[in-house]
């Protein structure tokens, strides 16, 4: 009998546990994982924790304590900085502990036959959870599975590890492990160098093949496919393409293994990117603590990643229906017929969070204020007939849900909107930026409490914000995995509906993600999305949302209708209202907007019992959101060729329209590079039918028309349009069937709302179709299961796609046949029962506003049989239609020419040839009807110009095409071409500088075309007038890590050439550090490199010597250092530029301190004067670049205090306390701001006026601190070029109100003036 304490001697057996638990701790290193998971049912509620897939070959090897080993190939054969594998020792039965010769131990914890856990720490620490402040569990509570009984053997110079499916090899000599399949006797996982453990890092070095590919690493905005790419493992704090808003230490490989890092800690995977062939993983942590799994197929490998960290939640069935957010209990009205928006009493009116003399809303419109209340919302999608599932009413920041002195008051209020909204059918929820329980010394309005919420108000929904990511991950899992306990508990077993900002390992368990703030109105916003969202699913996290058409901008119609379309096809969409360029209405653009986005969200609707499908395969299957290659795996979709298209399920193709192709005015574009898997794919809105296998271009796509394609041979579970879930028959049941071959469906449902699904409480519904020449049978069989609620006795609708009228139907409902009656009209149909209807043209532009000119368009598709079947129990009875004379050949429309066919005669010119594009040409062939190209092994079709843009090649590279003509006669012979890309000089250069000079320009040739990225203009000094000695001062307008800049002066190198001086850095204009000094002679090109690559945002370079003592040039580049971000300044929403909506983040924003829960994260960045407050200083750096920006008029610099006064000094309770604000000295003031801390038990706050500044924006919060410190923050700035303020003037009152006798003793801080170039004194 063996002993836990037995060696590895020859051939071991060890008991049940879990290799594979042991080696994933070992490889990664991590700072705050919590708990491993066991795989169950994947319906039960329990808490789950997040593992970490790789899809790495990799080996293990344990250095000295502190020792860093360079990763090199070669150290895979000798370990000579390695201490030797001494032996290894069964401690229990699921743990094998390694012990090298320093004494340095390692152990390989098995949670399988398939799963290891790595852990090493070399400072002695024993196996552990993650650490985290607070705590908390990334695996569920029992994670482990049984492993079976370990072998282990010492032999031939390595030690073994083996269950009865995968093997744990360890060199003796090197220490490099890597992982056996034993089925198929491959190295699935291969190490190539030791582990080096830095003391602040750990970094595993594993084999990259050459065909393997990586998914995962969470929401990695724009992209999904990571080969040859690295990955952040952490909030970035970019809602951008680039940015990671959702992290997940899990990635896994197409050579079929998954890596999880078990931490809380930020981490790296790098695929081949800085070293071809070699994976990267590194984890900011001292020990290694990592999982990995083997397994077959990518569902297998999810499902292991679910195993540990839990399975993925289904949502509640209202979910899936639009939702509206905003703050309906904080915000005035007033009339503006200018600027304002038009409501329903026919005036317009503008928004302001603070007093602006117009009318106060709020959710229930008690006080006059109905058009700006919560309630008016529902009543506004309602009366556009557009579907809505579920409203926010608060934002989180300062607006509550009640205007009452109570939280119990506040909490009825909110059950009146509850009730009011229930009874239209649409749920309510909350928005929560920090706190989810009542907090001592906070006011009522800023109180919360969700168990009453749940329990009393009827809180179904919680969105969790920017303080959820500023706590740590483990404050956002502990949050959700809270609500997803007390909404159940308190909610009469409610489902919990749950979007969160941001996730880590173990989020998906309870909560959907939502991925941040971003910019609407622009194609950028939709591109970026697509593979986002198909990465999202990949990393096990299917439910992803985003806002509608963005939080902020709009106006742009064909991107906003765009973003409603292909959102039709995700799990969930909501409309982040309050901070755009417009409301954020479906409706609100007017028609054609309307009528096209109402289109699509009824089309949603209609296919609502599919998705709910899709969705609960989600839970343990493929995503709803598929990858390509999750059914059509190639080369061509495991890389990033499909990233802007996907599968939703198995049946629907979605490819959107993401940029501006080849738009009119009115947005009507065609979509190019669709890739259509084999097989025969259907236009859903035309019936036209494509043989797959190929990439369609040239697709027509007018505004109206979403790119979405049908496999032949789907059948797609339906119902009837509708607006909110209440609205869904539950005594109907409808199948579209495209009939082809032998293919089946299985329909999910529950009863939507409850957690009784996890216990069971479900139905499946088995639809086969089975096509034989003209013969088609669909079969229903009896439903399976039971739910409260269900509805048995339904009715059945079949709509089977079809190009001719059948020649019979029959139908069968359980043994007995069913005669059916032909109708010929809609009306007749819908009216009858037992009856068919075949319909010829059916017209899908249902749902247009009446009287519209969209109400005229006609979308038309193939024809339809619709089969309608009485009412039947659909547990007991099978059904049955057969149909025959069934075809279904849709004309080609796009062959229609006849004749023999001459290959297209293509080139590449230069003009053509890009650095990552290609272009051929061609001349048209006559009687071609579209023309086909071949590269890489993929046929690129249905190209109906005379050139097509082949993107996303790699520089100076050959390439070789072939391409053809096509007709109805069939093709041409191919002919043959080939291009080279070009470099890329400017790639990293940095765009958008701005440059002045210390001595006058030349009309006509000002510094500005210094900087255009145009070689054929130029800049001179004034020609009458020597400039030497002179400084050009650059502003990069955001901050780089400087790699060089590149001059190009005249070409005949004359007057003007720069020839010596010195060049300078700086942050601030004021502090400025010598890069070194440059001596040029000649015309030919300059450079000059930043050795030291500082981070500055601006470069001054002092003229000392120039070509007759002037100044001149074509263009100056400037480059970073590839591979390092850019950030602007005051873009404290990180989408590359500055814009209104940095503003209206730092209006929320203001006054937030560093230790504040919503100050780390992407809060923090907007810091710019590091001085731990967003206060003047930050927000002038956007104020200044507003309404065209401020002059480059010189002023002096700014300079003055202010003074704070009350009007006396003691106060009655009930009394009024004003203080006058007032200049003192002023100068050049362009903005200022202080801190007037205050106690809440003494004054509240009444409000401030304004009666010595004129044009400044009142920016001020009164803001409570996470500490529990109430501060006022009065903060004003300038917008654009306004007014300063000069001399000694009052500027502000302030007004309080004394809650009982009360000393005046408040004491300003943090005071600051700033000018507009920046400048600040403190006062």
């Amino acid at each position: 009998m063996l002993k836990t304490s037995d060696r590895c001697s020859g051939y071991l057996l060890f008991g049940p546990q879990t290799f594979v638990e042991r080696i994933l701790i070992v490889i990664l290193p991590i700072r705050n994982y919590d708990k491993l998971i066991t795989k169950k049912d994947p319906m039960k509620n329990e808490p789950k924790v997040w593992a970490l897939a790789l899809t790495l070959p990799v080996c293990l090897a344990a250095p000295a304590v502190g020792t860093t080993v360079p990763f090199s190939p070669s150290q895979t054969t000798v370990g000579q900085q390695q201490p030797l594998v001494s032996g290894a020792t069964l401690l229990n039965p699921t743990t094998v502990e390694v012990l090298f010769s320093n004494q340095q131990r390692m152990m390989l914890d098995f949670y399988g036959e398939n799963m290891v856990r790595f852990f090493q720490d070399n400072a002695g620490g024993i196996v552990r959870d993650p650490e985290a402040v607070p705590p908390a569990q990334i695996l569920v509570d029992n994670p482990r599975r049984n492993p079976g009984t370990l072998q282990c053997k010492d032999e031939q110079g390595k030690i073994t590890v083996a269950t009865s499916s995968i093997a744990v090899e360890i060199d003796k000599q090197s220490g490099l492990f890597c992982i056996r399949d034993l089925a198929s006797g491959k190295a699935v996982v291969e190490e190539t160098a030791p582990v080096q453990f830095t003391g602040q890092q750990v970094i595993l070095s594993l084999k990259e093949n050459p065909d393997e590919y990586f998914y995962g690493g969470g929401v990695q905005n724009g992209r999904f496919s990571h080969k040859g790419q690295a990955i952040e493992i952490v909030n970035t704090n970019q809602w951008t393409d680039g940015g990671v808003a959702s992290p997940t230490p899990f990635y896994w490989s197409t050579r079929g293994y998954g890596m999880m890092g078990y931490t809380f800690a930020p981490g790296k995977y790098d695929f081949g990117a800085s070293r071809p062939g070699t994976v990267l993983l590194s984890h900011d942590t001292p020990y290694l603590d990592c999982f990995f799994w083997l397994d077959d197929t990518p569902v297998s490998l999810l499902n292991s990643f679910y195993q540990l960290t839990g399975h993925p939640v289904l949502l509640p069935k209202f979910g899936f229906y639009e939702g509206h957010l905003n703050a309906y209990n904080r915000d005035y009205w007033k009339e503006d017929a200018e600027k304002g928006i038009l409501f329903e009493d026919g005036k317009k009116y503008v928004e302001s969070q603070k007093d602006n003399g117009g009318i106060k809303e709020s959710l229930n419109g008690e006080k006059n204020n109905y058009q700006f209340s919560a309630r008016a919302v529902i009543d506004r999608y309602e009366a556009h007939d557009m579907p809505l599932g579920w409203i926010l009413p608060n934002d989180g920041y300062g607006a509550g849900y009640g205007q009452t002195e109570t939280l119990e008051g506040n909490v009825e209020n909110l059950k009146s909107l509850g009730d009011y909204a229930r009874q239209k059918g649409v749920e309510i929820g909350l928005w929560t930026q920090s706190d989810l329980h009542p907090k001592k010394g906070v006011e009522a309005l800023l109180q919360r409490d969700i168990v009453r919420e749940v329990r009393d108000a009827g809180v179904r929904v919680l969105k969790t914000d920017v303080a959820w990511v500023g706590a740590g991950y483990s404050f956002g899992l502990n949050g959700v995995a809270d609500v997803g306990e007390i909404m159940p508990y308190y909610g009469k077993n409610a489902r919990p509906f749950i979007i969160s900002l941001d996730g880590w390992a173990g989020t998906q368990r309870y909560a959907g993600i939502w991925s941040g703030d971003q910019t609407g109105g622009e194609w950028e916003y939709i591109r970026f999305h697509i593979p986002t969202y198909i990465c999202s699913g990949l990393s096990g996290q299917p439910n992803i949302t985003s806002d509608m058409d963005g939080i902020f901008g709009g106006k742009n119609v064909p991107v906003n209708v765009r973003d409603f379309q292909w959102k039709t096809f995700t799990p969930m969409q909501l409309n982040m209202d309050g901070w755009g360029a417009n409301p954020k209405y479906p409706h609100i653009l007017g028609e054609p907007a309307v009528s096209i986005n109402r289109m699509y969200l009824k089309m949603k609707s209609a296919f609502m019992p599919y998705a709910y499908s899709i969705a609960r395969e989600s839970v343990d299957g493929k995503p709803m959101i598929r990858a390509m290659f999750l059914d059509y795996p190639n080369g061509y979709t495991y890389g990033p060729a499909t990233r802007y298209q996907f599968l939703y399920g198995p049946f629907v193709l979605v490819a959107p329209v993401y940029c501006n192709t080849e738009a009119d005015e009115q947005g009507n574009d065609i979509r190019n590079g669709i890739y259509l898997p084999e097989g025969e794919w259907v236009d859903y809105f035309t019936g036209d039918k494509y043989t797959g296998g190929r990439i369609i271009n040239n697709f027509e796509a007018p505004l109206w028309k979403l790119p979405v394609f049908i496999k032949m041979g789907a059948i797609l579970p339906l119902t009837k349009e509708h607006n909110n879930v209440s609205q869904w028959p539950k005594d109907l049941r409808i199948y579209e069937i495209y009939p082809q071959g032998k293919t089946s469906f299985v329909e999910y449902d529950d009863d939507g709302t409850t957690e009784a699904y996890r216990e069971g409480y479900s139905t499946v519904t088995r639809i086969s179709s089975e096509q034989e020449g003209d013969k088609v049978t669909v079969i229903i069989e009896p439903t399976e299961g039971m739910y409260d609620g269900m509805v048995k006795e339904r009715v059945t609708e079949l709509r089977i796609n079809v190009t001719q009228a059948p020649k019979s139907l029959v139908a069968r409902i359980g043994k007995k046949s069913v005669k059916l009656q032909a109708v010929s009209s809609r009306e007749a149909f819908e009216q009858g029962t037992d009856v068919y209807y075949y319909e010829e043209a059916p017209e899908l532009n249902r749902f247009a506003t009446q009287g519209s000119d969209f109400a005229s368009v006609q979308i038309r598709k193939n024809p339809v049989v619709h089969v309608k079947l009485h009412a039947v129990d659909v547990t007991a009875d099978r059904v049955q239609v057969e149909m025959k004379g069934f075809a279904f050949a849709p004309a080609d429309r796009l062959l229609k020419q006849t004749g023999a066919l001459q290959a297209p005669q293509a080139r590449i010119t230069d003009e053509n040839a890009g650095a990552y594009t290609l272009t051929p040409t061609w001349e048209p062939v006559p009687g071609a009807d579209y023309y086909e190209i071949e590269s890489e092994g993929m046929i690129y079709s249905t190209i109906r110009q005379n050139s097509l843009t082949f993107e996303d090649l790699k520089v100076e590279t050959d390439y070789a095409f072939r391409i053809r003509s096509v007709n109805a006669s069939g093709a041409s012979e191919w002919s043959s071409l080939s291009g080279k890309t070009k470099s890329d000089p400017l790639d990293f250069s940095i765009r958008v500088i701005k440059g002045e000079t210390s001595c006058p320009n030349q009309p006509g040739q000002p510094v500005r075309r210094l900087f255009n990225f145009d070689e054929t203009d130029a800049w001179h000094t004034e020609w009458s007038k020597a400039a030497v000695p002179f400084d050009l001062v650059i502003d990069l307008k955001s901050i780089n890590t400087l790699d060089r800049f590149d001059y190009l002066p005249r070409l005949d190198g004359g007057n003007g050439t720069l020839q010596k001086g010195e060049v300078f850095y700086s942050m601030d204009r004021t502090e400025w550090t010598s890069a070194g000094t440059f001596d040029w002679q000649g015309g030919d090109v300059k450079h000059f490199t930043f050795t030291t690559q500082p981070v500055a945002r601006y470069i001054k370079i002092a003229v000392s010597q120039a070509v007759g003592n002037f100044g001149s040039g074509r263009e100056l580049y400037v480059f970073r250092v590839p591979g390092t971000d850019t950030f602007i300044p005051g873009d404290i929403n990180n989408d590359k530029k500055i814009d209104h909506n940095d503003l209206t983040s730092y209006m929320n924003y203001t006054g937030l301190r560093k230790g504040d829960s919503d100050y780390e994260g992407y809060i923090s960045k907007g810091d710019l004067n590091e001085n731990g407050l967003i206060d003047a200083y930050d927000i002038s750096a956007v104020g200044i670049e507003l309404e065209s920006g401020v002059s480059s008029r010189q002023i002096p610099a700014v300079e003055g205090s202010l003074v704070v006064t009350p009007q006396k000094k003691t106060y009655r309770a009930g009394e009024t306390v004003t203080l006058e604000v007032s200049g003192k000295g002023l100068r050049s003031v362009n903005a200022f701001s202080f801190a007037l801390p205050y106690n809440p038990e003494e004054l509240e706050y009444l409000g401030i006026e304004t009666p010595g500044i004129e044009a400044m924006k009142n920016m001020t919060n009164d803001r409570l601190h996470t500490n529990g410190v109430k501060a006022l923050y009065p903060t004003f700035v300038n917008i654009g070029e306004q007014p300063y303020l000069e001399g000694d003037n009052q500027l502000l009152l302030i007004r309080f109100k004394a809650k009982k006798d009360y000393t005046y003793n408040l004491q300003p801080a943090d005071g600051m003036l700033v000018d507009k170039m920046m400048n600040v004194v403190t006062f």
